[in-house]
């Protein structure tokens, strides 16, 4: 049996209790918001500590300091995108490009795009930019002109798990995302891939006496 003086001490401790209990079940709802809203600046800081590159500054396109990153398109360390990036808008039109797969239309006006028409050796092409052989075989390219007025990421590119074999490292070459290039593109120009080979330069290898 209680004793009189106590009741009311417990009654007091439960209404203090409950009193606490509403703002810490609110911290701990506004703490889990937080955590989803915060959870995509996260993973954008993390994703920077692969980089190597910097975010170049390309004729015709002025950067909005202020606007936000469309999700997906920085990403963690071995899954591709950008690794760091930030929004431009077209004061010009520029000419950009693009290696696709024929065998699927849909990518011939996808979402990563080149400043630069691509030369030279296609397997530094895909290291340059990032491009798995899974991703796409590059059998065609097409060159296109952006609208004036037209939103784009630009930032180099995060490294990529190709498979269990190999993966590629992050590159400083700056690529470019579009998020709509079928309403944001004019005058497409697509070519198709060629073979084309040419002699691979020799590897010198020093005998292990000479080491």
């Amino acid at each position: 049996m209680s004793l009189p003086n106590q009741q009311p001490r417990h009654k007091s401790t439960i209404k203090k209790l409950g009193k606490l209990a509403i703002p810490s079940s609110f911290l701990l709802l506004f703490g889990c918001n937080t955590t989803s809203l915060m959870s995509e600046p996260n993973a954008l800081e993390s994703a920077k500590n692969d980089c190597i590159g910097t975010i170049e500054q390309h004729a015709g396109l002025a950067l909005l300091p202020g606007e936000k990153l469309p999700s997906g398109v920085v990403m963690p360390q071995k899954q591709g995108g950008l690794c760091k990036g930030q929004v431009f808008v077209t004061i010009q039109e520029i000419t950009i490009w693009r290696a696709w797969n024929s065998e699927y239309s849909g990518s011939r006006l996808g979402k990563w795009w080149t400043f630069d028409k691509p030369r030279g050796s296609i397997s530094q092409y895909r290291r340059d930019n990032v491009i798995c052989p899974s991703y796409s075989p590059l059998d065609m390219l097409v060159s296109c002109k952006v609208k004036v007025g037209t939103q784009v990421v630009v930032g180099p590119g995060q490294s990529a798990k190709c498979s269990d074999y190999f993966s590629y490292p992050a590159s400083k070459t700056n690529q470019i995302y579009l998020a709509d290039a079928e309403n944001t593109t004019l005058v497409c120009q697509s070519y198709d891939g060629r073979f084309s080979w040419r002699e691979a330069p020799q590897k010198v290898v020093k005998s292990a006496e000479s080491l």
